[in-house]
Parts: C-alpha cells; structure tokens; sequence
C-alpha cells in the first residue's frame, strides 16, 4: 500500500581473522514490492556501527586566538542515532556551561537517513543536460548528483535557477546566482565521494530542519549549537546556530577546520571560548 511500511529481521553473521578493525557494517538488501506501482525490484542500504570509542577518554584541546576547540570522535554514524543522544554520549563528560558543540552538516544529514545510492536515481532531461556546465569539483556536476537536487526543489526550480544564473554571470558579472535561486539544498549535497567510507559510495543530502536540531540541542543539554559546512580551504558556512551561540566565534574557532575532512570521524567539536562572548 502507498504510504505503509513493513518490516523484517535480518541476523549477519561475521567470520574472518582481524574482525576487530571493522568500524562498520553495510548491508545491502535486494527485494520486491508489488502494488500500485506494479512488481519493482527494490534495493535498501542499511550501516550499522560496530566500532564505539569510549566517551570518557578525553581528547586533546587546541588553542586558537579565542577558543579551545576539541574535536569529539564517534562512532560511524548511522541513522539509527539522533544528533541529541550523540551530542550527550560523546560531549557531556568533557563540557561546562558556555561551550558550544559543533556538529557537521553531513553527519546530521546522515542520521536523519537522508542519503541515497547513486542506483535508486533515475537522472531526468533537466540533470542530464545541465550537469556539464557545472565545475568538476561540484556536487552538481553529475546527472545523479544534480537530479537529487531536482527531486528535492523540482526541475522547473532547478532550470530557472540555472538560467538566472547564468544571466547574473554574463550581465552583472556575479558568480553565485544558481546556488541563491536553487535554494539551501543547492550548496548541501555532497556526491560521491565527498564523505568518510561506507558513505562515500552514497549520494549526501543537506540536513533538513538544522534549526530545530540545534535547539533541541542547547535544550536538552545545556550548551550552545551549531550545525556547520567546513571545508579545508578556511570556508565556514554556518547551517543553523541556536541562541547561545557567537556566530563569529564559531567561525574563527573552525577557520582550519579542526574537524578534518578525511577519515577523522570527529563529526563533533566542542568550542570552548576563552572569555565571555557578548
């Protein structure tokens, strides 16, 4: 039926030498619907975790002109975790009131199950002609990558953007016009390859409704949140920033982003200001 779920059980069992290096698991699961949309084979993907570093053990603090950062390792994040119960196993031991945790945009995006595999994307005429006109390096610049965003805002969004954007270049001689018509989402989507493994074979979305996560954050714990997009070339982009938080403190504190864009799998940074911020 449209709009129903079903479930099943699923038991893995693991054999081989040296299984303690396994920090996850990726099961792919192969299966048939049959319904309004006739008989389709389906594929699911699931990731579970199977490597936890101990929240107790304190990692090591780091000085910037007006902060102390600590990069918070994790386990593989899944989404089976909310940012919440993750912000209160990894930080709360090593927190006190008026610090700010930090989260990454891909890692929130990740738990809240919005990724995809590049093989449930069926790229439509909009993905595939515009795509070639993006910078290699983008997100967008692939059939799959750019029909995730047009499943996101609609072709006819992704088309006009394209073209104001292109109008804005050639006239007021402005980049940027694409990603301002686009929407947030535009910006957000990391494609393949632009995460930690297993979710680099996987298609990233940005988080959707950042602003309520980092809320429910400072409620529930206490600290001051930001969801962020840091990148290696000292761009900072903050997400969403709950009331507590100096936007421009935060900025400094993650200018080299201590986060790492490697396999680091410290999606967490805690910020903790050398003085009180006004």
């Amino acid at each position: 039926k449209l709009q129903k779920r079903t479930q099943f059980k699923v038991q893995v069992d693991i054999t081989g030498p040296e299984l303690r290096s396994l920090q996850a698991l990726w099961v792919r699961v192969h299966y048939l619907t049959y319904g309004p949309g006739g008989r389709r084979l389906q594929t699911g993907h699931v990731i579970v975790p199977l490597k936890f570093p101990d929240p107790e053990l304190a990692p090591p603090w780091r000085n910037t002109p007006q902060a102390q950062i600590m990069p918070v390792p994790t386990h593989l994040l899944t989404h089976l975790d909310t940012p919440v119960e993750v912000v209160k196993r990894y930080v709360s031991t090593h927190a006190q009131p008026g610090d700010i945790i930090t989260l990454g945009e891909t890692p929130v995006a990740i738990m809240q199950g919005r990724w995809r595999h590049p093989s449930t994307i069926q790229p439509g005429w909009v993905a595939r002609r515009l795509c070639y006109y993006f910078l290699p390096t983008s997100s967008l610049a692939t059939a799959c990558g750019l029909q995730t965003l047009v499943d996101l805002v609609g072709a006819r969004r992704v088309f006009f953007a394209f073209i104001g954007g292109a109008l804005k270049k050639a006239l007021l001689r402005q980049g940027g016009g694409f990603y301002q018509l686009a929407g947030e989402q535009a910006r957000l989507i990391d494609d393949v390859t632009g995460t930690l493994p297993p979710y680099d074979q996987f298609i990233v979305l940005g988080p959707e409704a950042p602003q309520l996560i980092v809320d429910e954050i400072e409620k529930a714990t206490g600290l001051g949140a930001a969801i962020v997009d840091v990148n290696d070339l000292k761009a900072v982009k903050i997400v969403a920033a709950s009331s507590q938080v100096s936007r421009g403190l935060v900025t400094q504190a993650l200018i080299d982003n201590p986060a790492g864009n490697a396999d680091e799998q410290t999606p967490l940074v805690l910020v903790r200001p050398l003085k009180p911020v006004t």
